[in-house]
């Protein structure tokens, strides 16, 4: 028999099923006909709210669930983060719902019990996903409405999706003997946007294995969630005021956060050139590799590359077929999901470039872009970006995911991330890129590696 961990949602205590694969988010709120909430400011007013009403916890006891931890366990002896980031996502859409919705007019608002993900498709669901052409849109107009109608039914017109993942930083490794504690709140709110704060934590126990009453941060992520309509269009959320020190505090930090992603943005690559000072290190760069070239032409008997790999001898790649099984609760694949199988292949991607155990230290710049479909074939291209071969050796490792259209070949990036690996070895190799193309890449890896504190 499965065990079953908990959720709880303010004074609300429902059970999910405690590993990754099979859980919706517990409790979303919808209206009890599945369609009053409007997409404009006028149409409904608007409830001020404070963090704590968003505020929702779930327990991990894996040091007494023999089942859970058998689920989570990795063959280190560790956790397996991947399902983590599961949860993660899980939790951020569940904290970002209860924020925007309106569970004090009962008249419109109900708490309500999701389908899981593991029940079958019915004849009706699956009459619509075949109706769909590659790029995911139902070619029937009226196998859509009754998609359309589908959705609403269980959760009214507005849609809460992850729209980035701002930061996640890791302290310490994640062991299975730890119980984990998972909270979150929404922290900071802008006009259709909200901050989902999430805290990571553990309570000790001593030599005699009693438990500490003071938790242990973890970890602690950020996700930015946004609001759209049936129509995809930009939908107001509730205002928050913070009420405590601490709510006011990570507010602050909210605007910051704000105002940082705003200059990331702007001085990103894709914009602007490289600093003075980065365009003095791809120049040194270059001198490097054709100092490199030059050796090896002069054959001396040495071998002048062997302590430097070259960028794009460092990629992998995987192809995923997106199985119903997995998707959402708008019938697309669950971003947890996309999470868990891009950070796989990076980890894969470290350990083959380290020769050694990497552990994730850090996640940053998770860009959903667009919705990948269910039925679709999805490609995640792996590389190393950027290595620190000195203590602390670090690696960060980036990911991209492409949907491709079986018929025409046609690709299209729907998600990038960044993970940054920790690695304990006596050795690391550099890496050293050689195109424009690859030097971008690797000051952009810099860049985020310096974001973490870790060089």
């Amino acid at each position: 028999m499965i065990r079953q961990a908990a959720y709880r949602v303010g004074s609300l205590w429902r059970p999910t099923l405690g590993y990754s694969g099979v859980r919706t988010p517990l409790v979303l709120l919808s209206s009890p006909h599945g369609a009053r909430l409007q997409s404009t400011a006028t149409a409904r007013p608007l409830i001020t709210k404070a963090p704590s009403d968003s505020y929702v916890e779930k327990y991990f006891p894996f040091s007494s669930d023999n089942a859970l931890r058998a689920r989570y366990t990795n063959q280190f002896g560790g956790i397996r983060f991947g399902l983590i980031l599961e949860d993660l996502d899980l939790m951020a859409a569940t904290v970002a719902y209860k924020h925007a919705s309106h569970p004090e007019d009962p008249s419109e608002r109900s708490v309500i019990q999701l389908p899981s993900v593991d029940e079958p498709l019915n004849k009706e669901e699956s009459a619509m996903i075949l109706s769909k052409k590659s790029d995911g849109k139902i070619t029937d107009p009226k196998a859509a409405e009754k998609m359309a109608h589908l959705i609403n039914s269980k959760l009214g017109p507005m849609r809460i999706v992850t729209a980035a993942v701002n930061r996640i930083e890791l302290y310490e490794e994640l062991r299975a003997d730890m119980d984990l504690r998972m909270r979150g709140w929404v922290t900071f709110v802008g006009s259709t946007s909200m901050e989902v704060r999430i805290l990571v934590d553990t309570f000790p126990k001593d030599a005699n294995g009693n438990t500490s009453a003071t938790a242990r941060n973890i970890f602690i992520g950020l996700f930015t969630m946004v609001a759209r309509d049936k129509h995809d269009v930009a939908v107001k959320v509730n205002p928050l005021v913070p009420q405590t020190d601490v709510e006011k505090k990570w507010y602050a930090l909210g605007l910051e956060n704000k105002a940082s992603r705003q200059q990331l943005a702007a001085s990103s690559l894709e914009r602007n050139p490289p600093t003075d000072a980065e365009r003095a290190l791809m120049h040194q760069l270059y001198l490097e590799d054709h100092a490199m070239q030059q050796q090896e032409k002069q054959n001396d008997g040495s071998d002048p590359r062997s302590g430097y790999v070259y960028m794009d001898q460092t990629q992998y790649q995987t192809t995923v077929l997106m199985h119903p099984q997995r998707r959402n609760i708008y019938h697309k694949i669950f971003g947890g999901y996309l999470m868990r199988s891009a950070f796989e292949l990076a980890w894969n991607t470290a350990i083959l470039y380290c020769h050694a155990r990497p552990l994730i230290r850090a996640v940053d710049e998770i860009t959903f872009l667009r919705p990948v479909e269910l039925g679709s074939v999805v490609i995640y291209e792996a590389e190393v970006i950027y290595v620190h071969a000195e203590d602390p050796k670090t690696v960060q490792v980036k990911v991209e995911a492409f949907n491709v259209d079986a018929k025409t070949g046609h690709r299209t990036r729907t998600n990038e991330f960044h993970f940054t690996f920790s690695v304990d070895a006596p050795y690391l190799k550099e890496l050293m890129p050689r195109t424009y193309e690859e030097m971008l890449k690797y000051i952009t890896g810099r860049r985020i590696m310096k974001s973490v504190k870790l060089i």
